[in-house]
């Protein structure tokens, strides 16, 4: 009941007192559990269903249909999040995208407002709190609809005539999202955009050795435009989505000699004056990965299978409301 209660006071406060800072901050708990395993280092390893939310212009590199889903009970089930997407290429190497993501808190209690007046240290005597008991519930949603277009475009750099061409790989993409929030009787609304870029170089055209593995770096500028949530409550309050430059670089070294793939990754946020990540995976033999990952200093652990034409991620990340388990699965055509 306590975390209950402190869940309460966290989502009166995020949608009103501090709202213009953590305005749409569902949106920074993470999609699929292979990046939320690896610390959420993903800016430049997008690139499949979940890319619309790490990185849209990943989705270019796809070759086939792929649809993916998570389901996620968060902070000892406090919160549930949901997400299922969809990504085909069409043609031109542009890639299509619709996805959806919602957070949903349901029977929140709701206690006399006098109660709400006391400062922390005055709503708690041990683990006992200082106010009657609630009147009744509410519920809280919070929901992003979006469409992403990503193009994929193969560049050959000339080193010069005594040397050779080798590719470089790019992707670009963009997202559109609706955003609607509901908190009890009032519900907000807006539309933001993303911008983001990818390159991959593989170093094995580069220095002509195939023990090299590929080098990869990405950008994804969230919230372009600093998309605006607009309240329908009687002064029309508007909430703002602080711009995000989320950007990272990625290396995959082939391990032939164990029939494996390690991988590493960072990636820095601008927002919060500089939140960084840092994941690694050992994927063996092409069927099993192991993850273990930094979240802004919050490790990070995860696992996946390959069978078939699926993929099963799982992630383990700590908070201070409770642990959070995540699993989903990729299907690729």
């Amino acid at each position: 009941m306590r975390k209950l209660y402190l869940l309460y006071i966290i989502l009166l406060s995020a949608s009103f007192s501090f709202a213009g800072k953590y305005a749409a901050s569902f949106l920074e708990l993470g999609i699929g559990a292979r990046a939320l395993g690896m610390g959420n280092a993903h800016v430049a390893l997008s690139d499949d269903a979940y890319g619309f939310y790490w990185n849209p212009s990943g989705m270019a590199f796809l070759n086939n249909f792929q649809a993916a889903s998570m389901r996620a009970d968060l902070f000892n089930s406090l919160e549930q999040q949901n997400f299922v997407s969809a990504a085909m290429p069409v043609f031109g190497g542009v890639t299509v995208a619709l996805s959806w993501v919602r957070l949903s808190v349901d029977d929140i209690p709701r206690y006399q407002s006098e109660g709400l007046l006391l400062d922390a240290s005055q709503r708690y005597a041990g683990n006992k709190p200082l106010i009657d008991e609630s009147k009744d519930s509410f519920s809280a949603s919070n929901d992003a609809f979006v469409l992403s277009f990503a193009k994929y475009q193969r560049v050959m750099v000339d080193l010069g005539w005594q040397y050779f061409e080798f590719p470089i790989d790019f992707g670009y993409g963009v997202n559109f999202k609706m955003i609607n929030e509901s908190l009890d009787q009032n519900n907000g609304s807006g539309v933001g955009i993303d911008l983001g870029v990818l390159l991959k170089m593989g170093l094995s055209n580069v220095f002509n050795d195939e023990n090299y593995g590929d080098l990869m770096f990405g950008l994804n500028a969230q919230d372009i435009a600093e998309t605006k949530i607009t309240w329908d409550t009687a002064s029309k309050r508007k909430d703002t989505i602080e711009r995000n430059f989320k950007f990272g670089f990625a290396y995959m070294q082939p391990l032939n000699f164990m029939n494996s793939q390690l991988t590493m990754a960072f990636d820095l946020d601008s927002r919060y004056s500089g939140a960084s990540h840092l994941g690694s995976e050992l994927l063996y033999d092409s069927f099993l990965a192991i993850r273990m990952g930094s979240n802004e200093s919050k490790l990070t652990i995860g696992a996946g299978v390959y069978l078939w034409k699926f993929r099963a991620d799982y992630a383990l990340q700590g908070h201070d409301l409770g642990d959070s388990h995540r699993v989903s699965i990729l299907f690729n055509l």
